[in-house]
């Protein structure tokens, strides 16, 4: 039977997944007939799970499929799935799965509150390394950001010139892993396996959208750098730790891909418009679809360095 690790960044997300593992609350019969002295013991059908040790963490499982809650960013989440690759691998019990589960930004366009995204690539957005003039260049009016200025944005929000690969830049460019000679800034799940996700997903009745996912260690905040990443990446959502979960993934040569509920756009911070309530309920059916449906669980191959489009399924349309 395949083993799956869904490795979410904080507890609340952790908690949604494990709520749709469970499944529903329902009444059977009972163990003891009502009466005088008897107490009426009701047989539940929901599924309980059980602790599972990792060396420093503690996850959730039911059969199968574990959840932890590493952290937030990718840092925190690349060291929790590799210490429970390695633990699972020490004990026997190796995982052939890993998902990284959670909620997201949506790009306007592309995904709305309380969608699912599946990404068929995750691209590292801002590692890399600046380049360019030591001296500021003058500044027509405001302000702009440096991170704003390294995707090629002055505050006229438009690029001065374009790099060799389509990018964005301006006197201050960015320089990807892959620019740099360091590595993929990019992880791309098995195809089969994003499909299978997302035939499994269409029971929730959600809109699903499959396409690139931005891992940020930075979140977008203002609407200039959501043009700038939109320019650059067309990316369907932002979150933090899908990059780096896969990477890790990839080193214990296990499948990874990632899954996010959209609780907010991305673009100008304004916690009023979020509805992580919206996403974390997303959330749950997704992870019940997916115990309902195991065959979404089926390993498939390790992450690859490729290249993506975005699809959209459901009654959005496509983009």
């Amino acid at each position: 039977m395949s083993r799956t690790l869904i490795v979410t960044a904080v507890t609340a997300e952790a908690d949604a997944v494990c709520a749709g593992l469970m499944g529903s609350w329902s009444r059977g019969r009972t163990r003891l007939p009502a009466g005088p002295g008897n107490l009426v013991s009701p047989d539940w059908d929901r599924q309980l799970l059980t602790t599972s040790t990792l060396g420093p963490y503690v996850g959730r499982r039911r059969g199968p499929v574990t959840v932890l809650a590493a952290g937030t960013g990718g840092p925190a989440a690349a060291a929790g799935a590799a210490t429970a690759l390695t633990v699972a691998n020490a004990a026997g019990q190796p995982f052939d799965l890993v998902l990284t589960m959670g909620v997201a930004g949506g790009f306007r366009g592309w995904a709305e509150i309380g969608d699912l995204v599946i990404a068929d690539r995750m691209i590292a957005a801002d590692l890399g390394a600046e380049s360019g003039l030591d001296e500021e260049p003058p500044q027509p009016v405001g302000r702009v950001s440096e991170m704003d200025r390294n995707l090629g944005f002055h505050s006229g929000g438009a690029p001065t010139h374009r790099a060799g690969d389509g990018r964005p830049v301006a006197d201050a460019a960015f320089l990807t892993l892959d620019d740099l000679g360091l590595g993929s800034s990019t992880a791309r799940p098995e195809p089969e396996l994003v499909s299978r996700l997302g035939t499994v997903l269409e029971a929730t009745g959600r809109r699903i959208v499959t396409g690139t996912v931005a891992s940020v260690s930075t979140v977008t905040g203002t609407e200039r750098r959501a043009a700038a990443l939109t320019e650059w990446l067309d990316p369907v959502a932002e979150a933090m730790e899908g990059y780096s979960v896969a990477l890790a993934a990839r080193a214990f040569g296990v499948a990874a891909a990632e899954i996010r509920a959209v609780s907010n756009p991305v673009g100008r911070r304004d916690r009023a418009g979020w509805n992580l309530p919206a996403a974390l309920a997303s959330l749950r059916t997704a992870a019940a679809a997916l115990v309902a449906h195991p065959e979404g669980l089926v390993a498939a191959e390790p992450v690859a360095s490729s290249g993506g489009g975005a699809t959209v399924n459901g009654s959005g349309g496509a983009h």
